[in-house]
């Protein structure tokens, strides 16, 4: 198989490029008829079309596309008439109030039937989507080879078309295991794993079509309502055949602007709600009506829907922040009885690779709530220095003693984690995560809970000895002896000052044996700084720094960048120690975003936030193997350089994702966000800033003003359209140390910047005029509470900020009670031996245990 990159890049391009020079087919054997809905899709139309009509199978003599307007309020329809006119036997224009795109279609269907229109197969292609040339042709070539078979429905092979990247098709639909080979023929009562959930990739018979008298439903949305149309349309020929087309391409379109109706569908309530109780549980209870059986594949699609939803939520427990309680329990119900619909065996045994093991026990400890649940271990992860192994076991409680045996010699955990997934208010699933060391004569290992034994499984297959996990091991140790004794630091791209500057400047002064390089691009205000200190840099996007990075044994850095973790692809850290310094104190949980990386060392400065991480039960995945309370190392420095009474307030928001445009990977920051200013940050920030209380109060006290928002709100500075009294942080050279240990306060929202004014024992003033939303939406709360632990007080509107403000200024900014306690606890360290610490916590990565 071509790899991701070469597919999608070049042969798929390429192969499209070639195809225009092949000859067309004028004649065809079977006449088809496209029904697709249009909406406010003016800028894809084209291409859309375009499609078709260049078609290598003749456009004008087989094919007949009816294109319903739903209301577009966009220029679509003078579009589609313009091609109208140059085909005007082929492209039917119809209009109709908006309605959604289940009530276009089933409006088409029924022009079709008052006209009494005829074809042999039909289809719904989306209208921003598009075909390949050869995609009709590729069709009807099949049909003439297989003219004796009885076919319902012909699917077709989806790739995505991704704008704005540079591969821009994919062939990585989590279906597209159906189309490994170049047709594939089943009969419909046993396409058990070859399920169809969209009505845009497929053919179906005409005939079978309107004789089933199945429509779309109109009151299902926002998805779902392909699957259950196809499906119960599947349902009524059992006995005919469906085929799978591996040459007949319909390139999906996954849209830049993530504002298709599949990428919003997510945002509404009826996705959770109707679409569990009027889609999924309303097929099932179709299928039992009508054959009194519910059929592998009609399990599978319920699953396959489901599944995708429970990830999301997993990884984003926020999504169902737009549900009230009642809901959030109605949903719990809904899915419960959906799962009673599906059988264990189908949940163990669905093929879908992303369906793993972790999501297929959570369902049935969760929503089928089943007592005998399978006792599986997994070999997930090595570190070959150590000579470790990494043991998975998921279960639905964590009370059973473990035992572990090599050769019948048990074995104690070197270090143990467990993990608490949780669905909504209920437990998921726990994980279980043991670093055993392995012995190096070892030849098998046995696992038990209390005295049950657990299957233990390694690359997906059952372990049946050690002899592979030792290969492995030895492979992993060959790898890392070919890493060079180069430590690579970075804090951010364009910008240092941070853990990694201070740390390197530090390790520097170590004479160590280890090459030492710094990180940056040369387009960085701090780039000659650092030069002139004597800092070895490396700009980012040299070819030399992809050649230290690939020597490197150790990538130091204060921030999880894409361009170091991931820069040869997913094993670019495979066998090299990505130290985390951390960009400040975690004090929300960060775990849905942490767990997801590979962290050898995890630096951290609360003690708080130290056991929010490794103690107890949580949903960190990472232990006391990985993560060191050492302090953070730019804090040995702020604490040395902390200068009082300078009369300066600091004001720092943090950002929000729906506040900023995409990230681009061409322009390595994100697009700007023009409906800013339309934001209820943008408003509530400005009223406070650019009030008159607030001018007198600074001017009374003579206080100097800086304002220096989060850097990805930076490029909206100029909308705030500040007073002269406020000095907006425009010069990127300048250091945040500085800012800090030259300000008297701070005031922010949630931004984690106020632990250095605690680390300095200054006072802090918390913005907080949108808390419900923000914790709905951007963060999950994690340990800290600002009311109980914080370094100031919470202000929820501009009046109490303002009162609150006055109140520190006549005190001449000094830190009050509670406020002065909880800055002094809250750090492990205030030595500023932070340094030394962290740099005997990286040596120690390379001592065996």
């Amino acid at each position: 198989m071509a790899p991701f990159f070469l597919k999608g890049a070049i042969l798929i391009p390429l192969s499209n490029v070639l195809k225009r020079f092949l000859a067309k087919k004028y004649k065809a054997k079977h006449s088809y008829i496209i029904v697709s809905a249009v909406y406010n899709v003016s800028m894809y139309l084209k291409d859309f079309l375009d499609s078709f009509v260049t078609q290598r199978l003749d456009f004008k003599r087989n094919i007949i596309l009816i294109l319903v307007d739903d209301g577009s309020n966009d220029n679509s329809a003078s579009i589609i008439k313009a091609y109208q006119q140059k085909f005007p036997h082929n492209i039917i224009y119809l209009y109709k109030e908006n309605g959604g795109q289940a009530s276009a279609r089933n409006f088409g269907l029924e022009y079709i039937k008052k006209k009494g229109l005829k074809s042999d197969w039909i289809g719904f292609c989306d209208s921003d989507d598009f075909l390949d040339r050869n995609f009709f042709y590729a069709v009807e070539r099949f049909l003439n080879k297989h003219k004796n078979e009885d076919f319902s429905m012909l699917s077709a092979n989806l790739i995505f078309y991704r704008e704005g990247f540079k591969v821009l098709y994919k062939d990585a639909h989590a279906l597209n295991y159906r189309f490994k080979k170049t047709s594939r023929v089943l009969e419909n009562e046993n396409l058990d794993d070859f399920i169809q959930l969209s009505c845009n990739s497929v053919l179906l018979s005409f005939e079978k079509l309107f004789k089933s008298g199945v429509k779309f439903d109109e009151d299902l949305k926002p998805t779902f309502e392909d699957a259950k149309f196809i499906n119960e349309y599947l349902l009524h020929y059992l006995n005919s055949k469906t085929a799978f087309l591996k040459n007949a391409r319909y390139y999906y379109r996954k849209r830049r602007a993530k504002n298709s109706s599949v990428d919003l569908s997510m945002k509404s309530k009826d996705a959770y709600l109707k679409v569990s109780d009027r889609g999924n549980l309303a097929l099932a209870k179709y299928a039992l009506n009508t054959h009194k059986k519910l059929f592998d594949f009609i399990q599978k699609t319920n699953l396959y829907e489901l599944f995708w939803k429970i990830q999301n939520i997993l990884a984003n427990p926020s999504m169902l922040e737009l549900l009230d309680e009642k809901e959030k329990e109605r949903f719990l119900e809904l899915l419960d009885e959906n799962f009673s619909y599906i059988e264990r065996q189908n949940i163990l045994n669905f093929k879908l690779q992303a369906f793993s093991y972790f999501y297929q026990f959570g369902i049935l400890s969760c929503f089928k709530k089943e007592k005998n649940l399978p006792r599986r271990a997994f070999i997930m992860d090595f570190d070959e220095k150590k000579e470790f192994i990494l043991l998975v076991y998921f279960c639905a409680s964590f009370d059973k003693k473990l035992s572990f045996f090599f050769d019948e010699n048990e074995l104690k955990p070197c270090y143990e984690k467990i993990i608490q997934h949780d669905f909504l208010n209920r437990v998921f699933c726990y994980e279980q995560r043991i670093w055993l060391k392995l012995p190096k004569q070892a030849k098998n290992l046995q696992a038990f809970e209390n005295s049950c034994k657990i299957e233990l499984y390694f690359k997906d297959k059952k372990l049946q000895s050690l002899e592979n996990v030792h290969t492995r091991m030895k492979f992993l140790q060959k790898k890392r002896a070919r890493n060079a004794h180069i430590w690579l630091f970075a804090d951010m791209i364009l910008k240092a000052d941070d853990n990694a500057e201070h740390l390197y400047r530090f390790v520097k002064e170590q004479n160590l044996a280890q090459k030492c390089y710094f990180v940056l691009s040369k387009k960085s205000s701090d780039f000659l700084r650092l030069k002139r200190e004597g800092f070895k840099l490396v700009d980012m996007n040299s070819l030399y720094f992809l050649y230290l990075l690939f020597k490197a044994d150790k990538i130091i850095s204060s921030h999880l960048d894409r361009y170091l973790y991931g820069a040869f692809g997913k094993n670019t850290l495979l066998t090299k120690d990505f130290i985390f310094l951390q960009h400040g104190v975690i004090k929300d949980d960060l775990s849905a975003w942490l767990n997801l990386r590979k962290i050898d060392l995890f630096i951290t400065a609360s003690f708080k936030e130290y056991d929010s991480i490794v103690k107890g039960v949580n949903h960190y995945k990472f232990s006391s193997k990985e993560v060191k309370l050492t302090g953070l190392a730019r804090h040995d420095a702020l604490l040395k350089n902390k200068v009082l009474n300078t009369k300066q307030i600091l004001i720092m928001p943090t950002w929000r994702r729906e506040l900023v445009g995409d990230f681009s990977k061409k322009l390595m920051q994100r697009r700007k966000n023009s409906n800013f200013k339309q934001s209820e940050f943008f408003k509530a920030w400005s009223e406070f800033l650019c009030s008159k209380e607030f001018e007198t109060l600074v001017k009374t006290f003579d206080y100097k003003v800086l304002f220096n928002p989060h850097p990805n709100l930076k490029p909206y500075l100029l909308d705030f359209a500040l007073p002269e009294f406020i000095e907006c942080v425009q010069d990127e050279s300048l250091s945040l140390q500085e800012l800090f240990t030259h300000s008297s306060m701070m005031i922010t929202d949630y931004s984690s910047v106020a632990f250095e004014m605690g680390y300095l024992q200054k006072p802090v003033l918390y913005y907080q005029f949108d808390e419900k939303d923000f914790f709905k939406t951007h963060w999950q709360k994690g340990y800290f509470d600002y009311r109980k632990d914080g370094f100031g007080e919470v202000c929820e509107d501009k009046e109490s900020l303002l009162k609150e403000l006055k109140n520190l200024l006549k005190n001449e900014c000094k830190l009050q009670e509670p406020f002065k306690s909880n800055a002094y606890h809250a750090f492990a360290f205030k030595d500023t031996q932070n340094c030394k610490r962290i740099l005997e916590a990286i040596h120690t990565l390379d001592k065996k245990e």
